[in-house]
């Protein structure tokens, strides 16, 4: 196809049929027309496309690093003098290299999501057209499972697009609504062949969200097989606080910035938190199953060239250490060791003792070779060091629900439910609890300000939901920073379209960070954003 776009549906057929040679049939493998004319091959193929979603928001699959690693360098929660971490979040912020067919940042979400937008909407389109799924009954003409096949396919329709909307500046929407030139590969309706704007590819996926939850609560019910996200098997209707959840997801960190954050209807978030999850949305980690581990997961909790950014653990600090290091000239910054009495950073009885999310490595294990500005020696010790391959492995859980919520009662008025849901996590760990206006002042005030005065309620917000889902998801600390205005200065606000898209369909080159047009502009507070 001339565009590309098409071109994720023949590598998930690939993917699906194994190699082979063009010219001599396989009769033990599906070809592309099969998959899309069999019940049974269509349902393998719409069952493959979440751990596809779920490669882009853990790290999973092939070049399973990307792009998890960057959101979370981006996001100031990992630190790395790793190449591609340092890559994307070195000082000063420079150009993201869009041009070289390696840069996997971008190019990877990008195909990765594609191709599972292209094999459910193919996968509609067959459903449509009267494939029929199952056994045939006279209560379920179309198969005992094509009501299930349909919601999931048109629950991954919308999952990709939102992804493309949070991620990129802009993209392509498609449905099994919008015919397409055989003969070209482009849409029949030319206007359908340009990009979109980010905001309208969102909104596109929250509707194709909101059309499986109305395909769910109609539908005969059934169960999805236990292996099409992994270890979670939901009723059809099961799956309808999962899509509300992400919704209110797409919604909140689609922000580009703390104006667009602030203009969001936070109102209706909190009437899709209402219908949402209320239970860990997880999947069942697989070394045998392709798509289901976390590399993310494997690099914020122990890997030796990873640490956990000081800008996650540094406002925890009362020793005035946290605001040498930020005073201190790039060039010369070294990691340094946080006093605090917030208990997930360290024990008890000394800043060396480890706390019950976090500890301080005795030893400085990163390279030098890059400088010493990224150097920290916290990790994450929430999980086991074989979790992120083994563990049933939360992807959206009830604490970022009500972080959500917090936040937009807070931007509705509501300062007491913020105020309850804040003292829920900060009381366990040793902290005060925070009033109407925040944090109470003196020695033991956590979070401080990079001035080192005591911060208000929503900086304690900011680092309460910081340190809660550090490990969660790495799209989560970078839509936040941006949204919240907390990006530095010529920081990526998202991705460009990758720039081998961009030369097959003759496009001009762009790209964003540094002092490229779209980047950050500079932070204008110790906590910007902060209303």
């Amino acid at each position: 196809m001339k565009q590309r776009f098409l071109l994720p549906i023949l590598a998930g057929a690939l993917a699906l049929g194994g190699c082979q040679d063009l010219t001599v049939p396989n009769e033990n493998t599906p070809s592309l027309e099969q998959v899309f004319s069999n019940g049974e091959d269509l349902e393998n193929a719409v069952g493959t496309q979440f751990r596809i979603v779920w490669g882009v928001a853990q790290g999973s699959r092939t070049n399973s690093t990307y792009p998890v690693l960057g959101l979370a360098a981006l996001g100031e929660e990992l630190t790395s003098a790793n190449l591609y971490p340092f890559n994307v979040a070195s000082e000063p912020r420079s150009p993201l290299d869009n041009r070289d067919a390696g840069q996997w940042v971008n190019r990877k979400p990008w195909y990765d999501l594609y191709e599972a937008i292209a094999t459910s909407t193919d996968a509609l389109t067959a459903l449509e057209n009267g494939i029929k799924v199952g056994a045939v009954t006279t209560d379920r003409p179309n198969g005992a499972h094509a009501g299930r096949a349909r919601i999931f396919a048109k629950f991954i329709q919308g999952l990709g697009h939102i992804y493309i909307g949070m991620l990129f500046d802009k993209g392509w929407t498609r449905d099994e609504t919008l015919p397409i030139n055989p003969a070209t590969g482009r849409f029949v309706d030319e206007a359908q062949n340009a990009f979109k704007p980010y905001k309208e590819v969102t909104a596109f996926g929250i509707a194709k969200l909101e059309e499986a939850i109305a395909l769910a609560g109609t539908l005969p019910l059934d169960t999805f097989p236990t292996t099409w996200i992994n270890g979670f098997t939901p009723t059809t209707s099961g799956l309808i606080p999962v899509m509300n959840s992400y919704i209110a997801r797409a919604m909140v960190y689609s922000a580009r910035n703390p104006q667009e954050r602030a203009a969001v209807d936070w109102a209706k978030v909190i009437q899709y938190l209402d219908k949402g999850i209320k239970t860990s949305f997880a999947q069942q980690a697989s070394t045998s199953i392709t798509g289901t581990t976390s590399a993310y997961l494997q690099y914020t909790q122990l890997m030796t060239d990873a640490r956990v950014d000081n800008l996650i653990v540094g406002y925890a600090d009362t020793s005035g250490a946290f605001q040498t290091w930020l005073a201190t000239p790039l060039a010369q910054r070294a990691d340094f060791q946080v006093k605090t009495p917030d208990r997930r950073i360290h024990g008890a009885t000394g800043p060396t003792v480890r706390g019950t999310l976090f500890e301080y490595r005795s030893a400085q294990t990163m390279p030098t070779t890059r400088g010493t500005y990224m150097h920290s020696r916290y990790r994450g010790i929430r999980y086991g060091t074989t979790y992120y391959q083994t563990g049933l492995i939360e992807t959206m859980n009830l604490k970022e629900m009500e972080f959500l919520r917090a936040e937009a009662a807070y931007r509705l008025g509501d300062r007491a439910t913020m105020v309850t849901i804040l003292n829920r996590t900060r009381v366990p760990a040793g902290l005060r609890p925070v009033t109407l206006t925040g944090p109470p002042p003196g020695q033991d005030c956590v979070p401080r300000r990079e001035d080192r005065s005591c911060g208000n309620l929503f900086d304690a917000f900011m680092y309460e939901k910081r340190i809660e889902l550090f490990g969660l998801e790495a799209i989560i600390p970078f839509a936040d920073f941006r949204g919240w205005g907390r990006l530095p200065e010529g920081a990526i606000v998202h991705f460009p379209v990758h720039g081998r898209e961009l030369e097959t369909l003759r496009l001009p080159y762009y790209s964003f960070g540094g002092d490229l047009p779209g980047s950050a502009p500079a932070p204008t507070g110790p906590f910007p954003g902060a209303p």
